[in-house]
């Protein structure tokens, strides 16, 4: 049984057209030669035949397309169930942002040294005094550029990850 179903299985895709050049001569040297191949051929095409003129196509109503629009027509559209943007954490970025600017513009007001000289014509006196090397060397300031960093990967991370939900959905 298994080589007629074998054989079957040719023959049906000799008959549909789905077989390659060279497989194709080979079915037809054996449809030409064989007479276990030429009478599995002349039922397949047979029944290939009598489905082709005896099924029809069926076709919906006259009244389908307007019954679906109808249904279409009475479905309303659900509204969002929550808001997109989340403003609050907007706003908890900004305020942190805000706070670790503040933070470090004021311990370089306190760490500076306002005393200056009047020789030295300067737009704004005491900006020449500024130590920033105790500014730059401190661990205040290396820990706000951490938290920063750490803040500045996770957001990234939360883009790329909606992106490919996006483009995965």
């Amino acid at each position: 049984m298994g080589q007629i179903e074998e054989i079957e299985m040719q023959l049906w895709e000799f008959i549909d057209g789905t077989c390659t050049g060279a497989k194709k001569e080979r079915i037809a040297d054996f449809i030409a030669n064989d007479t276990v191949w030429q009478e599995k051929f002349d039922e397949l095409t047979a029944l290939q035949d009598a489905i082709a003129t005896s099924m029809e196509l069926e076709q919906p109503s006259m009244r389908f397309s307007k019954n679906v629009m109808e249904a279409v027509s009475n479905v309303k559209i659900a509204p969002a169930t929550k808001k997109y943007i989340n403003y609050n954490i907007i706003k908890a970025i900004a305020a942190f942002f805000i706070l670790a600017i503040a933070g470090t513009l004021g311990y370089a007001v306190v760490t500076a040294d306002w005393q200056s000289s009047p020789s030295t014509p300067v737009l704004l006196p005491g900006l020449t005094k500024l130590n920033f090397s105790g500014l730059f060397d401190s661990n205040f300031f290396n820990i706000v550029i951490a938290v920063n960093v750490i803040l500045g990967l996770l957001l990234v991370d939360i883009f790329l990850r909606r992106r490919r939900t996006q483009h995965t959905s």
